[in-house]
Formats: structure tokens, C-alpha cells, sequence
């Protein structure tokens, strides 16, 4: 699995769950993907995207 910026709670279950998990360091970047940006919850309810820069794809 790439890493994402704030996996969502099956992806720690899947580490926990396992024997080996491995992280790969060199991850194909996608381009308008989840990779650096994710949603959360905001003060009202509402879905706010939280997004953090990358400076080189």
C-alpha cells in the first residue's frame, strides 16, 4: 500500500494484523491523489480538506 497523509483506520489495522509490514520509501507520487491531502471533520460537521504542499513531485 502507498502511504497516504492521515491513513484512514484500516491501514493500521492491516499493521497490526499482519507478520511483516514494510514501508516503501519511493512511492509513485499522484498527481490530485490522496497521498498529501485528506478530509476531516470540521467544527460544524461539515468535510474540510486539510492539505499539506509538496514542493517536488
Amino acid at each position: 500500500m502507498q502511504p497516504y497523509f492521515f491513513p484512514y483506520i484500516g491501514y493500521f489495522s492491516l499493521i497490526k494484523n499482519s507478520d511483516y509490514f514494510i514501508f516503501f520509501d519511493t512511492p509513485q507520487y499522484i498527481r490530485k491523489g490522496w497521498i498529501n491531502r485528506n478530509r476531516i471533520i470540521g467544527a460544524n460537521g461539515d468535510a474540510v480538506f486539510f492539505t499539506v504542499p509538496v514542493k517536488n513531485a
